[in-house]
């Protein structure tokens, strides 16, 4: 109980400062998103969430796992989540969007959530093509996309 308090603590305050940090720079709007509208509602979601888990956690009567033993801080999960973020925003520009979300996004699955590779993957692909439908197709965001630039604006993707 008390990791789940700290670690709900720690990221919801992480979602408000990230969340007030991008409002300050540029919103932009729903047709035309600034640089701060993706930052935004990323902070939000992790604030949301942490707010979650945290009343979630405050309810809850007992210190152990189900399986009956105490529950332990895992502190390399937070190092790998912050230096994956770290990463991801220094290879932005230069990998490009799709190849730094898929990377992260089975970095957070198959090492933090211990699943299996084919199921990061899968699950990875799925994000990532999401993201890209949405931000580069739908709302016309032009990420910068590395490699894969010949998908710029690719409409058959539908």
């Amino acid at each position: 109980m008390k990791k789940d308090l700290l670690s709900s603590i720690f990221w919801l305050l992480f979602g408000i400062y990230f969340t007030i940090e991008s409002y300050r720079t540029d919103l932009g709007g729903w047709g035309r998103p600034g640089p701060g509208y993706f930052p935004f509602g990323a902070g939000l979601l992790f604030g949301i969430v942490s707010l979650w888990v945290l009343l979630s956690t405050l309810r809850k009567k007992t210190n152990e796992m189900p399986g009956g033993s105490p529950a332990k801080f895992q502190w390399h999960n937070i190092v790998l989540i912050l230096v994956g973020m770290l990463a991801y925003i220094l290879l932005f520009r230069k990998v490009g969007f799709l190849l730094c979300t898929f990377l992260l996004v089975v970095l957070f699955i198959r090492l933090v959530s211990h699943r299996t590779w084919f199921n990061s993957i899968v699950v990875a692909l799925s994000i990532t093509v999401a993201f890209y439908l949405f931000f580069d197709i739908l709302l016309n965001a032009q990420l910068p996309m590395g490699p894969f630039e010949f998908l710029r604006g690719q409409a058959w993707m539908l």
